[in-house]
């Protein structure tokens, strides 16, 4: 029961997380420009970075980790409800704000559980993620059919979805907070471990074009002349990847090391930023898509198995909340915020070669670190053995 529990949760959840692929024309359709929609996608996690630290320690220090999931969701659900109903700048980017506060926060929670039961139980972590791609798809098709001609009942959409999952949390796995009851453990401990560190550095420069394309690829797509039912099939086809990789993610993860995956990461999507700079036909735009699988992969899927793996119990929780900050939160300051006002001087296809260009040229860069951090590693697996 409680390893179906997070089969549900995943799907419903990331079915609002699909919906969100269109907060970019949501704004832009009620009359935001691209600088407000940068500001809109970065100034609240840039608020939130003050207290997301804290609740991620919070985390690992609670009897057990699906109550502070559970409040967490319940007031995501009511932000949304209430978001719904601004059209302003001001009280938009205030309410989105609190929302991401409590969203930012609620993603590693929920993945903090997750990996921690499989990883005990013994269980595949991939046909969890997987259902959680299902109902990304799902909700960007939602959103096209069911909000085909307006986008104004976006963010209630995304409230009712919340509000699904606040009831399932309740069947999650009981997972305990490892310092709970016991001597706390700083966060400074977490980052005493240099491949960590280097980890979360690496993973960031490749969020910050990621980030910049959740801002604004769909808005993007609709000054191309897409309409929201193309885009949402245009969605549909390019995470199509992602469900035969989850299948099998825990086995494919095994073939090599995190640092070749994140080094396969930078070039596929570099490859991809460039694609979708110069392509203007559905059939090009979905063929430069597919390569989206790896920024799952190599930036989030195999980094928080690697995470749950290297890091002690004490600090899981906290260790996956600076995985998500740094996908989610710097990652999402840089890329929206600066792209944002970059945009509105060259424009966005500019921005996405340039992305594309960047992750190429660190991929050399990088390189000579990943090959030392590799050799220390298998130094590391000889000793232990």
């Amino acid at each position: 029961m409680q390893y179906a529990s997070l089969f549900l949760f995943h799907f419903i959840y990331f079915v609002m997380i699909g919906a969100s692929t269109f907060l970019s024309k949501f704004y832009g359709d009620i009359g935001m420009t691209s600088g407000q929609i940068g500001l809109l996608s970065s100034v609240p996690t840039l608020v939130s970075l003050a207290f997301i630290p804290a609740i991620g320690s919070l985390t690992d220090r609670m009897p057990r980790k699906r109550y502070l999931l559970s409040i967490l969701l319940a007031a995501m659900a009511g932000m949304c409800f209430l978001i719904g109903q601004f059209r302003q700048f001001l009280p938009l980017i205030v309410s989105v704000s609190v929302y991401t506060l409590f969203a930012q926060s609620a993603r590693p929670v929920s993945n903090a559980i997750a990996l921690e039961y499989t990883y005990t139980a013994n269980k595949p972590y991939g046909p969890i993620r997987l259902m959680g791609t299902v109902g990304y798809q799902l909700g960007a098709l939602l959103v096209g059919w069911v909000l085909s001609k307006s986008l104004d009942s976006l963010y209630p959409l995304k409230g009712t979805a919340l509000l699904a999952t606040f009831v399932v949390s309740f069947a999650m796995p009981n997972i305990e907070g490892h310092q709970h009851a016991k001597e706390k453990v700083p966060i400074r401990l977490l980052f005493r471990d240099r491949h960590v560190t280097w980890l979360y550095a690496l993973i960031f420069i490749a969020a910050i074009t990621t980030q910049f394309y959740a801002a604004f690829y769909s808005r993007y797509m609709g000054d191309l002349g897409f309409t929201n039912a193309q885009i949402s099939w245009i969605t549909l086809f390019s995470v199509m990847a992602e469900l035969p990789f989850l299948v099998f993610a825990d086995r494919i993860g095994r073939l090599t090391n995190i640092w070749v995956w994140l080094l396969i990461g930078f070039v596929t999507n570099g490859v991809r930023w460039l694609g979708l700079a110069f392509a203007r036909s559905i059939p090009l735009i979905v063929a430069f898509q597919i390569p989206g699988v790896t920024v799952l992969a190599c930036f989030e899927f195999f980094p928080a198995i690697y995470l749950t793996r290297r890091v002690p119990p004490e600090q899981s929780g906290i260790a996956q909340t600076m995985l998500s900050l740094t996908i989610f939160g710097a990652g999402n300051i840089v890329g929206s915020m600066l792209g944002g006002q970059l945009c509105e001087r060259v424009g966005i296809g500019t921005m996405f070669a340039a992305n594309g260009a960047l992750l190429l040229i660190a991929t050399l860069c990088i390189l000579p670190l990943a090959l030392k951090l590799m050799r220390e590693e298998a130094r590391e697996g000889a000793q232990n053995k």
